[in-house]
């Protein structure tokens, strides 16, 4: 009786995956289509000055000790 049951069994889980996979539409979608992306980049802008004021080159001005 356990095997006729295991058989019985095996045959309802062979016909529930066989629907299941049956059952799947292959109409296209209802969905209006995506509009395209853009993709928005600014324009370069002007680099600023370079700044000079790092003051490792006035301490070296040529002079040697302190006066």
């Amino acid at each position: 009786m356990t095997n006729f049951k295991r058989k019985l069994m095996a045959v309802g889980m062979a016909c529930f995956v066989s629907a299941g996979a049956f059952a799947q539409k292959k109409e296209e979608d209802k969905r209006p289509p995506k509009p395209d992306t853009k993709v928005v980049v600014e324009p370069k802008r002007e680099k600023p000055p370079q700044n000079n004021n790092q003051g490792g080159d006035k301490r070296n001005d040529g002079k040697k000790g302190k006066g």
